[in-house]
């Protein structure tokens, strides 16, 4: 295996395409002990953090990656649902409604905070956000 941060998060960013989260965190903590302050490293682990089920770490790449650089908008909306899964539901409405503001084109944006509207709204039903 490589000992290149390029490499490790080429070859986890593979293993989230095909739906291997937990493979690919190994490769990505590996990646960012090379390259502490990358911005792409941190979201891709946070992304496989968060589809592990590892809601409380994918947060903390998340903020990392926004310390970064603010203008990430996935980052911003990863938070959000971090935010969402923490039961934190007014803090996540703020985070992806920055975040469809920041990218209008992301569609997925625009429905998430659809759907935490409804919930906020009353309709009272949780409704997963995997995927």
């Amino acid at each position: 295996m490589s000992d290149n941060a390029y490499d490790l998060f080429q070859e986890a960013r593979g293993l989230l395409q095909d739906r291997k989260p937990a493979a690919a965190v190994s490769l990505l903590e590996r990646a960012k002990r090379l390259e502490p302050r990358r911005g792409s490293i941190l979201e891709a682990l946070g992304i496989a953090y968060y589809n592990s089920g590892l809601h409380d770490l994918a947060r903390r790449e998340f903020e990392e990656a926004l310390e970064v650089d603010p203008t990430n908008h996935y980052a911003i909306y990863g938070l959000s649902r971090c935010l969402y899964r923490k039961g934190l539901l007014h803090r996540a409405i703020g985070q992806i409604k920055l975040a469809a503001v920041m990218a209008p084109e992301m569609e997925i944006y625009g429905e998430t905070l659809q759907r935490y509207q409804s919930e906020l709204d009353g309709s009272g039903e949780r409704r997963s956000l995997e995927g």
